[in-house]
């Protein structure tokens, strides 16, 4: 069978600019090309589990000179998570959309897709780019102060950012003359070192904002809060887990240096901690959730940081906290919509969600913290650990305050909504067995 990842950005490009011509349609074509979508997905991960890595080139021409795709199990692993919660997402927000809102949705898929699968750093750019201006419309789409607050504020930060990535990457091909990821890899080596590191700066800086590490994510909280909960659930499985998996290529393709590891490290930790402490210090449950949200994208960041050193276990943390992360959030922000957790499944929802987060054994989250703990030791970081168990002390502070006020008998939610919370939350059931059944840290996760 031959594989073309190029369809998982070409089927929802392609969708959302035919949707305007049948409004009517809109969110049943948007549904039926994000099915197909994590159809492929799947398939793409099974085949990249069993064959190893895929490549394709786009437009005639060989790497470096013409577009390049590059699918290792990492990478196809997050495109599975991103298109099969983007069809979940959809299932419980669909009949609310309109086709503005489908085609922006699809839009923002293909963009986060796109920067998972890309072999050469402007189209990461250039994804970044579909995403981030997707992801502004969905926020200010709500339509009240809030919202506009949140996107005018990310759309701000997010043109910063953009300038950053492109500054980066022209100091880059001014050098090397090349745009694709393994051959500046290969030759980043030739560089100017006060050029080399500059460019790592800009990069990391403009990558880091749509990543949400400090201190670049002061618009996190205002665009969780003012989006929709189909919105925020989105934000937190696809562009946050795209733009956090670029910095790792960043760090462990482009830039394997110690002193990129050093720097990810501690703005990981910086990270962690702040998110963690604004998060306790919250009333609303979306901005809570927000900054939450900061604190997991800083101990993925750590995480990715001792890959290098630690390929065993920090990639493999990097794995379960991403699932947990992603499955947990985004059923949490769709339980969001209703102040109380009503019925069974909406419990059920809320608390798996909760317990992975806090690490609670077996879920996806207890894993993901477990081999982020054998590779700091590994790396005699005691300090790393204390702080990492601090910020878990806290977590589980805040978490428990909001079990504690959110579980009532009112908050009647639709079917859909709960059907597509608690599926969301059994993949970090899911995940969390796998443990138990596979010899987990043998699997090859980076390079396929």
């Amino acid at each position: 069978m031959v594989i073309h990842p190029v369809l998982l950005i070409a089927i929802p490009l392609i969708t959302a600019f035919i949707i305007p011509i049948f409004k009517k349609y809109g969110a049943a074509i948007a549904g039926g090309a994000i099915a197909f979508n994590m159809g492929y997905a799947i398939g793409i991960f099974f085949h990249v589990y069993s064959n190893g890595k895929i490549y394709e080139t786009i437009a005639g021409f060989n790497p470096p000179i013409g577009i390049f795709l590059a699918i290792d199990s990492l990478s196809a692993l997050l495109a599975l998570i991103i298109n099969l919660f983007a069809f979940i997402n959809f299932v419980a927000i669909g009949k609310e959309a309109n086709y503005k809102f489908s085609m922006l949705y699809l839009l923002a898929i293909a963009g986060s897709t796109g920067i998972v699968i890309t072999g050469d750093i402007f189209n990461m750019f250039v994804f970044f780019e579909i995403t981030a201006v997707a992801s502004y419309a969905l926020i200010a789409g709500k339509k009240d102060k809030k919202a506009l607050e949140g996107a005018i504020k990310y759309m701000v930060l997010g043109s910063i950012a953009s300038s950053f990535i492109l500054i980066g990457i022209a100091l880059i091909y001014s050098q090397l003359k090349t745009l694709n990821i393994y051959d500046i890899a290969a030759r980043i080596a030739s560089m100017d070192a006060k050029i080399k590191w500059a460019s790592f700066a800009m990069l990391l800086t403009g990558i880091g904002v749509e990543a949400e590490i400090f201190p670049l994510n002061g618009w996190v909280p205002s665009a969780y809060q003012g989006a929709s909960e189909g919105v925020a659930s989105l934000l937190s499985f696809a562009p946050s887990k795209a733009a956090i998996y670029a910095i790792a290529r960043l760090m462990l393709v482009i830039f394997p240096f110690h002193a990129t590891y050093e720097i990810a490290l501690w703005v990981g930790v910086i990270t962690l901690l702040i998110g963690e402490l604004a998060a306790f210090m919250q009333e609303d449950v979306k901005r809570m959730l927000a900054y939450s949200s900061i604190g997991q994208m800083g101990m993925i960041l750590i995480a990715f940081s001792l890959a290098s050193q630690d390929l065993k276990y920090a990639l493999i943390a990097s794995l379960f906290l991403i699932v947990s992360h992603a499955a947990s959030k985004s059923s949490l922000f769709l339980l969001s919509k209703s102040e109380k957790m009503h019925g069974m499944a909406s419990k059920y929802t809320g608390i798996v969600s909760v317990l992975s987060l806090i690490g609670m054994p077996p879920l996806a989250g207890f894993w993901g913290k477990w081999y982020l703990m054998l590779a700091a030791m590994d790396e005699k970081l005691w300090l790393v650990i204390i702080l990492i168990f601090f910020a878990g002390i806290v977590e589980t502070a805040y978490f428990a305050r909001y079990l504690h006020r959110s579980i009532g008998n009112d908050g009647e939610l639709s079917l859909r909504y709960k059907a597509a919370m608690a599926a969301m939350a059994s993949f970090a059931i899911l995940f969390g067995l796998l443990p138990l059944v596979y010899k987990i840290a043998s699997l090859p996760l980076w390079g396929g």
